[in-house]
């Protein structure tokens, strides 16, 4: 049975929004997914008619020799209007054959099976908390925005065996500020714009203090059923709401999104209150949701579980295992939707789903590209780039040499990975000692000075370096550890400034090349361990194909390329 998954990011308006993807599944096996963006190359794109097309040329197949489409949506009911439905019969050729399509009306829904049913737990609590999700039945006025609605926030769910049940609800009312939605106020307010930018605010959260008069101050409140409300108050402009929140405490603030405090600590001390914040409230639900279950066992997914600071917190306060997909954002929908079906057919089981022993296959979903197809593409540039001459089986300890001299490299290896995170398929890499490797590398890739850049490390090395490892979450860079202190001086390129590194682990089973460059650094320098960064320039998704690669290693001005077995150099 063949199975495509969509995230189709279109709203209630017909139009599309961020972060389309498609996912295969082929009798129960996990093929392809794939964000719409690395194709299109247009970075956050919704849609899915160039991911859909890529993967099926992948596969050899036609829209006619897929059994079931799986969609979802954002911003739409969960029973979508019949417009909707002609719309996608429509978009993917299936208008003959409308019993191809299944849909999956619940946003979250969609977020919490591809968290639970990849994890390696039998039973668990799924939390999945983003901006906002589908509309909820019967209370919704789809010609209005989507905030002025009823729809998914916050929502949790108890999973066993093949079911996941709904089991509870925050934040769905009209003018609700849930999770997603105040971190992304916070976000404008201290000047980074978009929620797909709040990784900064993250950043520049650990150079902050709480201030004492921030001390009694709290964005949610728990009801005695452990129910959360908020206390901001929605009036759908993010710098009235933070300015009247601190304003109606008797709190004076600096104007927002003011470039005269960029990067003050003004800035950094509401960003630091607002990450203390999702982190206070997402372990007191958590605590009340295992305390009522009597299951210790936590998945989390959607936006907000891209928070690597925040799933520490529930991991070491809760004391309890968490995991994370490497796809917790809406491009992970597409993968969700195609295990939703799968099982919706029977044709998964629950030893397909969830392997006990490796994670690894669920990394690198993306699409291949090979040696051969690799050098076709590199001639077609023979006039910007030439290859560097590497003995046989010597180009991971050349290119190991060339990063300890204090090169930035390009690493484009097999199939691309899933998910926001590079890991090491589609990296940059550079040597993790010295602060003015990773301020170069921040700015060739036109990133703020003050944000960290993590490093790949070694698995059977990682705690001669770093505390509070977990073996489910770093290895797909989602959870941030301390390092220890005495090895901070030693690594300085990977230590942001509040003493932690979100971390990818590194084994020979998930990635072998990347594996071997690494181990060949560890034998020059002592350390087992590479800065790693996605291999894209501000502004641009992380690169697909060879042609993308090339383009942006000489975009980007880095100094080698290693593609799929070859060593190239600018001329």
């Amino acid at each position: 049975m063949k199975i495509i998954g969509i995230n189709s990011q279109f709203d209630s308006s017909m139009m599309t929004v961020n972060s389309g993807s498609c996912a295969l599944i082929i009798d129960g096996k996990i093929k392809n997914a794939l964000a719409e963006d690395r194709i299109s190359r247009i970075k956050d794109e919704g849609g899915f008619k160039a991911s859909l097309q890529a993967i099926l040329i992948e596969n050899n197949l036609t829209v006619e020799d897929i059994d079931y489409f799986c969609i979802s949506f954002y911003g739409n009911a969960m029973i979508p209007r019949e417009k909707m439905i002609k719309l996608h019969l429509k978009e993917i050729g299936i208008e003959s054959t409308p019993e191809k399509l299944v849909v999956l009306g619940s946003h979250h829904l969609s977020h919490a099976c591809a968290a639970y049913y990849l994890s390696p737990f039998d039973e668990a609590i799924i939390v999945v908390a983003d901006n906002e999700g589908s509309l909820l039945f019967g209370k919704n006025d789809e010609s209005k925005n989507i905030m002025y609605n009823y729809c998914e926030r916050n929502s949790y769910f108890w999973a066993k065996g093949n079911e996941i049940v709904l089991i509870g609800r925050d934040f769905a009312a009209p003018g609700s500020v849930a999770f997603g939605k105040a971190y992304n106020k916070f976000n404008e307010y201290v000047g980074y714009g978009s929620y797909l930018n709040v990784g900064k605010t993250m950043g520049l959260s650990s150079y902050g203090t709480l201030p004492k008069e921030y001390e009694q101050l709290d964005l949610w409140g728990m009801n005695e059923d452990g129910s959360l409300y908020s206390n901001i108050k929605e009036t759908y402009d993010s710098f009235n709401d933070i300015w009247n929140f601190f304003e109606m405490n008797n709190v004076s603030i600096v104007e927002g999104n003011n470039k005269d405090f960029q990067e003050s600590s003004d800035y950094k001390n509401l960003a630091y209150f607002i990450q203390s914040q999702l982190n206070k409230w997402s372990v007191k639900k958590i605590d009340y949701l295992q305390k009522l279950t009597g299951i210790k066992n936590v998945c989390i997914s959607g936006g907000i579980a891209l928070n690597g600071i925040m799933n520490r917190e529930i991991e070491t306060n809760l004391n309890c295992d968490v995991f994370v997909p490497p796809y917790p954002s809406d491009p992970g929908q597409a993968l969700g939707n195609a295990i939703y079906c799968s099982i919706l057919k029977s044709d998964m089981s629950n030893n397909v789903l969830m392997p006990k022993k490796t994670y690894d296959e669920f990394m690198y979903l993306g699409l291949n590209y090979n040696k051969d197809a690799s050098m076709k593409i590199i001639e077609k540039f023979n006039s910007d780039v030439s290859i560097v001459d590497c003995k046989e089986g010597n180009v991971f300890e050349l290119t190991a040499k060339l990063i300890s001299e204090g090169n930035i490299i390009g690493f484009y290896n097999g199939k691309s990975e899933y998910g926001a995170r590079a890991l090491g398929n589609r990296s940059i890499v550079a040597d993790p000692r010295f602060d003015e490797i990773r301020d170069r590398v921040n700015t060739l890739k036109g990133r703020e000075l003050f944000r960290p850049i993590a490093p790949s490390v070694l698995s059977e090395f990682a705690h001669l370096f770093f505390n509070d490892i977990d073996k489910y979450m770093d290895k797909y860079m989602l959870k941030v550890s301390y390092c220890k202190e005495e090895k901070r001086e030693l690594i300085k390129a990977v230590v942001h400034i509040d003493g932690t590194s979100r971390i990818q682990l590194v084994t020979k089973e998930s990635n072998l090349n990347y594996y071997s460059l690494i181990r060949e650094f560890m034998n020059i320098t002592n350390i087992p361990m590479l800065i790693n960064t996605s291999f894209n320039a501000a502004g641009e998704p992380i690169v697909e194909t060879p042609e993308d690669a090339i383009k942006s290693f000489i975009h980007m001005n880095l100094d080698y390329l290693y593609c799929n077995g070859i060593l190239i150099r600018r001329k």
